[in-house]
């Protein structure tokens, strides 16, 4: 019987000729229930010989004139099962004016008067027309609603949901609440409303007790609408869950304005991710120097398909180049990217390029045919770890592949050139690091040129590839452990979006030879980034998933560092945005890069060491040892 229903109703939801059909059927046969009860109801039940005469007399202007109205008021159209206050008003709307139109033609039709027609039985038969129109498609909506939770009753993943907000704004999205989530209380901190309920769900709070309040009603989910989606508020709620040890996950969804025009989908709702927990303020510069520098040039972005690679080029692209040429070793990242540029609305014409950074006849073949412009070098082996078992390869990967590249980009008279460095390469203790510093000495002692080289120096963005946030999510997903280096152990962190917004602004403002510092705001301490990234995944550090410390790594330190004590940095006109001055009256030893090659000809790690060591003073005197 069930199937049954159900083919019935496709059949009728994509048949649009028989729904009509069988909404004119209703319309028809509720105008003469509804009249004929109305001259019954007036004459208590049994109706006069006189008066029938009047009653199949006018019928048929009754049924002209209404579902005539009716097609000009779109009630043939509209969707019964999500039958709203805004419908009802439409049905409304449409009976006034039958009515009106009805009485005004029984009026001319029996000689300009009433005389002999029971005008009660207007009224009558609006009210239960009324009844009848309205009923049926509330009938529909409820059985809609009720299948639709039958559906999902029976599913352990159905979310019992908290949700925290405005109530105005808490309103609209229960109207068009996805049916995998049970709503089963209400936060807010508008105090006048607490304990009582709205759409039957009773009405909680403050929000400075959600975490109390979860933990009473048992709720699994918890969902965010603004102004708790700031970073501030979330913090609060997430701690206070933490505390009172309720297990759930959260979501929000970002942007009032799709509650408030109703179009809240899956999409519009999504996870917190501890990006949204940093409180790092909302970047508000002048992007006109970007613009400027950008609009109309060929652009040459190397490491196109890596984290910050692939994200500069969807900035960029915004910008509006006449070209973006894409650069990277590997091919599937590349095609992603160039995909995903081509897929865009941004009409730019994209050349994707497979090639190595350090092969020198490729580099000015590209610079030549594509007449570049601008150059951002974002290619570059950053996992610390597995390039201390590959010191050759870092060394002549990041430093002498820079090296090249910058060469090429003097001989081909590029504008500028930006190197997308690392706060690692400050005071190095890994290869990685060392390798990166040297990159930006290759830039600060080339000798003046056409060419305008500037560095960009910030620290960990979440969720590129060599970031410990996919681990962790990785982790998590096995079941633990994470793992973490130290208990000690800090780190600065800015999301992808943030740090190539900023380096195209530094990257724009920087002068010749000048190395622009990234401000990260405060370190935050990785082993509480991993508590709080258990608690955003549903789960209870320790009780869920175990943290386990594992000691540092060879190449790792337990905090970064912006700049060295030889280095000063001055703040630019530009939030966020510093200028790194050097202090130092002394200078280190010219980079000797025919030796460089030279041992990485042997693959003689040692050697390469010990000139890392003699190339960088400052370096950790630990970068020597073979790890």
């Amino acid at each position: 019987m069930s199937n049954l229903t159900t083919k019935l109703t496709k059949t009728v939801r994509s048949n649009t000729v028989l729904r009509k059909v069988i909404i004119l059927v209703w319309h028809i046969t509720g105008i003469s229930l509804a009249y004929y009860l109305a001259f019954l109801l007036r004459f208590d039940g049994h109706i006069p010989a006189q008066f029938i005469g009047k009653l199949t007399g006018t019928i048929p202007y009754l049924l002209v004139i209404n579902i005539v109205v009716f097609s000009l008021f779109s009630l043939y159209s509209g969707i019964w099962a999500y039958f709203s206050i805004h419908d009802l008003l439409r049905i409304l709307r449409a009976l006034a004016v039958s009515f009106g139109l009805f009485l005004f033609t029984i009026y001319f039709a029996m000689g300009c008067s009433f005389a002999g027609y029971p005008r009660s039985v207007s009224l009558v038969t609006f009210l239960i027309l009324t009844a009848w129109l309205t009923g049926g498609r509330l009938l529909i909506r409820c059985a809609r609603e009720a299948y639709a939770n039958n559906q999902t009753n029976g599913n352990d993943a159905k979310k019992q949901t908290l949700v925290v907000g405005n109530l105005s704004d808490i309103n609209s999205l229960i109207h068009s609440m996805p049916q995998s989530m049970a709503i089963v209380g209400i936060v807010t901190d508008e105090k006048e409303r607490h304990k009582l309920t709205m759409r039957g769900i009773k009405v909680h709070g403050p929000t400075s007790k959600t975490g109390a309040i979860a933990k009473k009603i048992d709720i699994n989910h918890i969902l965010l609408l603004p102004p708790y989606t700031q970073p501030k508020h979330m913090n609060e709620i997430v701690t206070q869950c933490e505390k009172a040890e309720v297990t759930c996950t959260f979501q929000m969804i970002p942007s009032i304005a799709e509650l408030t025009a109703g179009n809240i989908e899956f999409s519009s709702i999504r996870k917190v991710e501890l990006e949204d927990l940093l409180g790092r303020p909302e970047l508000t510069f002048d992007r006109d120097p970007v613009t400027e520098m950008i609009e109309g040039k060929n652009i040459l972005v190397t490491g196109a398909g890596g984290s910050i690679g692939s994200e500069l080029v969807r900035q960029i692209a915004h910008y509006k180049p006449s070209k973006l040429v894409l650069l990277d070793n590997s091919e599937y990242n590349l095609y992603t990217i160039d995909m995903e540029i081509n897929a865009s609305k941004n009409n730019i014409a994209s050349i994707p390029i497979a090639g190595d950074i350090k092969d020198k006849d490729l580099i000015r073949q590209v610079m030549s045919d594509h007449n570049i412009n601008i150059v951002l070098h974002a290619a570059a082996y950053k996992h610390v770890n597995m390039m201390e078992l590959n010191v050759p390869a870092c060394i002549q990967n990041n430093t002498l592949g820079t090296s090249c590249i910058a060469t090429e980009a003097e001989f081909a008279g590029v504008e500028k050139f930006i190197l997308v460095s690392t706060d690692k390469a400050v005071r190095p203790t890994s290869v990685m690091g060392a390798s990166k510093r040297l990159a930006e000495r290759i830039l600060e002692d080339r000798p003046p040129s056409n060419t305008t080289f500037v560095t960009v120096r910030f620290g960990n963005v979440l969720g590129s590839s060599g970031s410990v946030i996919p681990l962790f999510k990785k982790q998590i997903a096995a079941g633990g452990p994470l793992t973490v280096t130290s208990d000690k152990a800090t780190r600065f962190f800015m999301s992808i979006p943030e740090a190539v917004d900023l380096i195209l602004q530094a990257g724009t403002i920087g002068k010749d030879r000048e190395i622009m510092v990234l401000e990260m705001g405060e370190p935050i301490k990785v082993i509480d980034m991993a508590k709080r990234l258990i608690e955003l995944s549903g789960l209870r550090a320790e009780d869920d998933i175990k943290i386990k410390i594992t000691g540092l790594r060879p190449g790792e330190k337990e905090y970064e560092e912006i700049m060295t004590d030889n280095e000063d940095v001055v703040r630019t006109p530009y939030d966020k945005i510093w200028v790194m001055k050097n202090n130092n009256e002394s200078h280190p030893p010219a980079i000797d890069t025919p030796r460089l090659n030279m041992l990485i000809g042997k693959q003689d790690e040692s050697g390469l060491r010990k000139e890392i060591a003699r190339l960088i003073p400052e370096a950790m005197p630990d970068i020597t040892v073979i790890r």
